[in-house]
């Protein structure tokens, strides 16, 4: 722990099975990285308050532990096969002027001061007017029915076993369903409070990063609490409903368990991400009907 500030993210252990495997009122809304060997211990040399309990020199050491981690240890981090997770429904053969279009890797993941948040500790708002990012960090007036969602609410457990059911649900996702993700998905990264994980379209390759976070200042020893996430597509302009179906599969899971209030992301929740998705999807080069694939949530025929 690097003073008393929230803990950090320390790599995920990886195991084989498991790869592929929010008037200005702000809400809040961790991740990491797979590492190989050799990035582990590039770590532990260059960035001691990640991983070990010694306290950080500074404030600002502190605030940019994870980010700088994060960024050392990407440069040399295990890659996923060049064609696809291993749990991707099919493998597409690429030919050099097909690559995939994974996109940069974004920055500030995990738990840092937000401005949005007068600098306390939460996860980061979607920042571009785009519709293909959700978060539990943003402005209520400018991203209600857009970005912004709710933080998912657990009761009757622990929040590191609430963690953990997320954790071990989102194990479970079936790469395809409902035609989305057939790139399948990895499990990057957990720490005590924070989960990382990266999903992949299969005909374009495009990565989305999804993360949940232990609200900061939760009783780790009570019984009940709010779980923080983020869900964005690193690329693009629409994101044709995938953060939301992939979002909505999740919480359905969780609401099964029992124990948890996590809301489906609804064309009445969210009207401007599903109005702009919902017609984005007929366009000439979007990869599929949105209409025709979630009519759930497109119900009005296009004008």
């Amino acid at each position: 722990m690097c003073g008393a500030e929230q803990p950090r993210m320390s790599p995920a252990k990886r195991v084989a099975s498991r790869h592929g495997s929010a008037g200005r009122r702000a809400t809040t809304a961790g991740a990491g990285v797979l590492l190989g060997a050799a990035a582990l211990a590039l770590l532990r040399a260059s960035a001691p308050c990640w991983l070990s309990p010694s306290p950080a020199s500074s404030a600002t050491h502190r605030r940019g532990a994870l980010t700088a981690a994060l960024g050392a240890a990407l440069a040399i981090s295990v890659e996923p096969p060049a064609e696809a997770f291993d749990n991707a429904i099919k493998i597409i053969r690429r030919d050099a002027n097909d690559r995939k279009k994974k996109g940069p890797q974004p920055t500030e993941i995990g738990l840092e001061p937000r401005k949005f948040l007068e600098n306390a500790l939460g996860m980061k708002e979607c920042t571009d007017k785009t519709p293909n990012c959700f978060s539990t960090t943003g402005v209520e007036g400018l991203d209600a029915g857009f970005h912004l969602v709710s933080p998912w609410q657990f009761s009757g457990k622990s929040p590191k076993a609430a963690l953990e059911e997320v954790r071990d649900v989102i194990l479970t996702y079936p790469p395809g369903q409902q035609g989305i993700d057939g790139g399948g998905f990895s499990f990057i990264a957990e720490e005590q409070n924070c989960i990382y994980f990266q999903f992949e379209s299969l005909k374009r390759g495009h990565l989305d990063d999804v993360e949940f976070c232990i609200e900061p200042g939760t009783n780790m020893e009570g019984i009940s609490g709010n779980m923080l996430l983020r869900s964005s597509s690193r690329q693009g302009f629409w994101d044709f409903g995938v953060n939301a179906v992939r979002l909505n599969w999740i919480s359905d899971q969780m609401r099964k368990k029992g124990g948890w209030k996590a809301d489906e992301i609804t064309q009445i929740t969210h009207p401007i991400y599903w109005g702009a998705n919902c017609q984005g999807g007929e366009t000439r080069k979007a990869p599929f009907s949105v209409r025709e694939a979630f009519p759930k949530y497109c119900p009005e025929s296009p004008a």
